[in-house]
């Protein structure tokens, strides 16, 4: 299974998010332990707020009762009725919290107070409006009992919620307490984990950057014979280092490319050197030839003459020189018309070529060679009937050039790695098709299963 790429920087970030995410979680941590000792104390101070308020509307009802029967006004009838309801409302708010079964009866035993009281205050003062007599103080004591009654159960409220809340505040702050040991744990963790992180990232790092740097002084010394980096990593590095790697490879590649191309130059130069004649003597000298010819009526003879002149002025180029197509070819026809003198009608030439590839460049003399094996090797001795057929098709980016003949064929097959001994020119095309077309070119050998031989010339567009 291939492994993932993960960039440095992407591992630069997880490894911070890790740690930002421990960080954020311990302060998120400690937020709501403030939130939840700042809520238990709010709840607390909620809860003695209306039970406060709760007595105090107690507390004011029996002030107005005591002031009725004082001065007998009707005035305080509702401050009567107002405080007792308020109680009892602010009484049933308090139990809908999340109060203790405890609480809560004693609540609903208050409410149930509250009844009787406002039951004998309205009889208290109901009896003192009416007479003048004392009648009413039985129902006035009914009513300072029960209202004692209701403060000693305020109180005892009062008393179970400071008991209940101090207790949770006090479990609360010893919780705050672990937790702040462990914070500082933590942070030291954190530390510790950050430094090792950087120490290991930085050495695993910088050991591969030496080793690159390493390799890169020693060829830039000339040395290419360095080993190839090895880096594991999903990352950068791991590319850098494979990239290098392909570049020297490919440096030493290219150098082979150079050696070979001047050693092909210097077999040019040699031939060259062979061939002293002057070409311009040369040239004057057939022309004249083809003079006479026509002077005497041999315009067979005449043609010839100005074939041999075409071939050998195309000949004469430079080798390392690239043609158009359509050069190449009317150098192979002038070739053919050559050979079908020699050959006379026992070899036929046959063209299949498309003509919109005619303008595309390949190096010079790369077909006549082939030719001339097949008019060589393969219809040598074949006394009627030979042919020789060549085709240019088109391959989208690429051009296939075939050569097939239907002589003797080859003596084995072999493709564009082959290097017969037997045939120079073969050889060369071989080579400088490799160059021209940097190893994009492939040229095959094949013995056809009907008879004949066929070469086969993939080569790129080249304009």
């Amino acid at each position: 299974m291939k492994n993932k790429f993960i960039s440095i920087n992407e591992k630069l970030i997880v490894s911070y998010l890790l740690l930002l995410i421990l960080l954020a979680w311990v302060a998120l941590y400690s937020l709501y332990t403030i939130n939840r000792i700042s809520n238990e104390y709010n709840h607390f101070i909620e809860d003695v707020s209306m039970l406060n308020n709760i007595k105090s509307s107690i507390t004011n009802s029996k002030i107005a009762l005591d002031n009725l029967l004082l001065t007998r006004s009707t005035n305080y009838i509702d401050t009567i009725y107002s405080s007792i309801n308020t109680a009892s409302f602010a009484i049933t708010d308090f139990k809908n919290e999340n109060l203790p079964m405890e609480v809560y009866n004693t609540c609903t035993d208050l409410q149930n107070l509250l009844i009787n009281y406002e039951k004998y205050c309205e009889g208290t003062f109901r009896v003192a409006l009416s007479t003048a007599d004392e009648r009413y103080i039985k129902n006035y004591n009914h009513a300072l009992k029960v209202y004692n009654y209701i403060l000693e159960g305020l109180d005892e409220i009062n008393n179970h919620i400071y008991q209940n809340r101090f207790k949770n505040y006090a479990l609360i702050i010893q919780h705050n307490s672990n937790f702040s040991k462990t914070i500082l744990f933590i942070f030291a963790l954190s530390i510790l984990l950050s430094i090792l992180f950087v120490f290991v990232f930085s050495a695993k790092l910088i050991k591969h950057v030496k080793a690159i740097t390493r390799n890169a002084r020693e060829i830039s010394k000339g040395n290419f014979k360095v080993s190839k980096l090895q880096v594991h990593s999903q990352d950068e590095i791991s590319i850098l280092s494979n990239t290098f790697n392909l570049m020297v490879e490919k440096i030493k590649s290219l150098l082979e490319e150079v050696r070979r191309k001047t050693m092909l130059e210097k077999e040019a130069q040699f031939l060259a050197l062979q061939s002293q004649i002057n070409p311009h003597f040369l040239f004057n000298t057939l022309n004249i030839i083809a003079k006479t010819s026509i002077i005497e009526g041999a315009d067979e003879t005449c043609d010839l003459i100005e074939s041999l002149s075409d071939l050998l002025r195309y000949t004469l180029r430079n080798p390392s020189s690239q043609v158009r197509l359509e050069e190449e070819i009317q150098h192979l026809r002038e070739y053919i018309l050559i050979q079908k003198t020699r050959f006379s009608d026992r070899v036929e030439f046959i063209e299949m070529i498309d003509e919109g590839l005619l303008n595309y460049k390949i190096p010079l003399l790369s077909l006549q060679p082939i030719v001339e094996n097949a008019f060589k090797h393969g219809l040598e001795g074949k006394e009627a009937g030979g042919k020789i057929m060549f085709s240019l098709i088109d391959k989208g980016n690429y051009m296939l050039i075939k050569i097939e003949d239907n002589g003797k064929g080859f003596s084995y097959d072999y493709n564009i790695k082959s290097e017969p001994s037997s045939s120079i020119g073969l050889h060369n095309v071989i080579e400088r098709l490799k160059l021209f077309y940097k190893n994009r070119g492939l040229l095959f050998f094949y013995n056809k299963a009907s008879g004949g031989a066929m070469v086969k010339i993939m080569i790129p567009k080249v304009e």
